[in-house]
């Protein structure tokens, strides 16, 4: 049955996938890898909450954040420089899955990766409960990684 999953998906022009940081998220990313297409593009995304959230008492935590979220992305970009993908890197504001989602849609990606659980190192959001949102409302294939 994983042999038929990998076969009809393992020509993945184009794949979303959510980090944080966090372990999960870090295999997310390898399941990506092995499923992209020679010439498809990886798509990392990170999610930084705003400030308006219950979450944040002032502006200068939202910036360490969303500064966070920036080192997250160059690094791994720069870590899988030599690897001969194409890979790119954004960041998005706002409410994690319901960004994930509307990302996965506007750029039009085959499959969303994302880690099952884990300690986000650049949001206070509870890992699981994103993916579950994810998974219970995205219009496109989603792939959550234990």
């Amino acid at each position: 049955m994983m042999a038929q999953f990998v076969e009809k998906y393992s020509k993945m022009n184009k794949i979303l996938v959510g980090i944080d940081g966090s372990e999960g998220s870090q295999l997310a990313l390898d399941k990506a890898k092995m499923l992209i297409s020679e010439n498809g593009e990886i798509i990392l995304i990170a999610v930084v909450p705003t400030p308006k959230e219950k979450t944040f008492v002032d502006n200068s935590v939202y910036k360490k954040i969303k500064k966070k979220a920036n080192q997250l992305i160059k690094n791994t970009l720069i870590e899988l420089s030599n690897k001969k993908l194409n890979i790119r890197g954004i960041i998005e504001e706002g409410e994690a899955a319901e960004k994930i989602i509307d990302t996965a849609l506007n750029l039009n990606v085959d499959l969303i990766t994302l880690g099952s659980k884990g300690s986000s190192k650049i949001g206070a959001y509870p890992i699981g409960s994103v993916a579950n949102k994810v998974v219970q409302y995205a219009h496109k294939p989603v792939m959550v990684v234990r």
